[in-house]
């Protein structure tokens, strides 16, 4: 006597869910990573301008003017140099350049990205 094999695999209704699983995921890539790669643009001139050994005898608005050009040769749209804020004291300089992103997603979803490890301390001299 034989056994029947029986058919193994997925149907039509599971492969819907993973391309429609799969196609979700590649579209929130497709809109994220941009974010996530001008936010690494941020950092480093945001860092580069903390770090500037010029940057202990300026005030606010001289850093402020500092990464101006490298807001505009990055093309650095995201967050403007007015966003900034610089706390001064006798001792140091906070910059916080915190922000966050808000991108459509689908239909009226959106993600919110907030990033906040932009916070330095720039000491006086």
């Amino acid at each position: 006597m034989q056994m029947r094999s029986r058919q193994t695999g997925l149907g039509m209704i599971q492969w819907a869910a993973i391309i429609g699983l799969g196609g979700l995921l590649g579209l929130c890539a497709f809109r994220l990573v941009p974010i996530y790669l001008d936010h690494m643009t941020i950092r480093q001139v945001v860092k580069n301008a903390a770090n500037d050994p010029a940057s202990r005898d300026m005030s606010a608005a001289e850093i402020r003017r500092s990464m101006q050009g490298a807001f505009l040769t990055n093309r650095i749209e995201t967050i403007r140099l007015n966003d900034i804020k610089f706390t001064s004291d006798r001792s140091m300089i906070i910059m916080d350049a915190s922000y966050e992103v808000r991108v459509p997603l689908i239909y009226n979803i959106d993600a919110v990205v907030k990033f906040e490890d932009l916070v330095y301390e720039i000491p006086r001299r």
